[in-house]
């Protein structure tokens, strides 16, 4: 049997590639899933695979109004022994190119969307309950300025999950973040102007990470007896520099 079976976690943008597949291996695990999701038709799609142990609930996270009524919504579902914070936005462009408006979106998925989850969330995880928090080897410093605004938002989730990990520790909460290099997702195909760098990176680099072996990654944290945490769990496709 897991080490997750029966456990009870809340994951974001569960309707597309890690969060998908991070669902996924949660269930099969044995662990039951609340999954946040924008689409409310694909949600309903997705939930008829996934059978009893998947709870459903719609939220548009780049809406403070949203995530506090999703906030209230999974507190009436009960204890929590992880939070997993996956879903983000990415753009690919430099940042003077990059209208406030869209600096703000960014920061509001990528950032205060998981932080206000947190705040919200925090008091109905288990003695040694997680957070996770998805971040992005592009937090560590942008090689291509199009890559900034992007990795200035999951730079300061990264600068917020190690402070929380000081803060939750003295209550028994375990403060994780898992970083990605490339990745086989949905994400990417939604970046305007991305193509030509993501063939240049194919060359490069043939064989990306899937989704599932993040999701794999994220199972084995949830998995860890009380006295670990996991600071940071880089997973690099091979070939890819940090």
């Amino acid at each position: 049997m897991s080490a997750a079976s029966g456990k009870r976690v809340l994951v974001t943008g569960v309707t597309s590639g890690i969060g998908k597949a991070t669902v996924a291996a949660l269930l099969e695990a044995g662990a039951s899933v609340l999954g946040l999701g924008r689409s409310e038709a694909r949600l309903s799609e997705l939930s008829a695979g996934w059978g009893p142990r998947f709870t459903p609930v719609v939220a548009d996270l780049a809406k403070a109004e949203a995530r506090q009524a999703a906030i209230v919504a999974v507190a009436g579902a009960g204890a929590l022994d992880a939070i997993i914070n996956n879903a983000a936005e990415c753009i690919y462009q430099a940042p003077l190119a990059t209208p406030i408006e869209q600096w703000s979106r960014l920061l509001e998925i990528n950032l205060l969307a998981p932080l206000q989850l947190i705040q919200g969330l925090h008091h109905l995880l288990v003695r040694n309950g997680q957070i996770i928090n998805l971040s992005s080897v592009n937090a560590r410093g942008a090689q291509n300025p199009k890559f900034a605004p992007y990795g200035v938002s999951k730079g300061a989730l990264a600068q917020v999950t190690d402070a929380l990990r000081v803060e939750l520790a003295p209550k028994g909460i375990r403060v994780c973040q898992v970083t990605p290099g490339l990745v086989e997702t949905e994400l990417y195909q939604k970046v305007n102007g991305f193509e030509r760098v993501a063939e240049k990176l194919h060359q490069a680099i043939p064989q990306w990470l899937r989704a599932e072996d993040v999701a794999q990654a994220i199972v084995w944290i949830v998995s860890q007896p009380a006295h670990v945490t996991v600071g940071d769990l880089v997973l690099l496709p091979t070939g890819q520099g940090s």
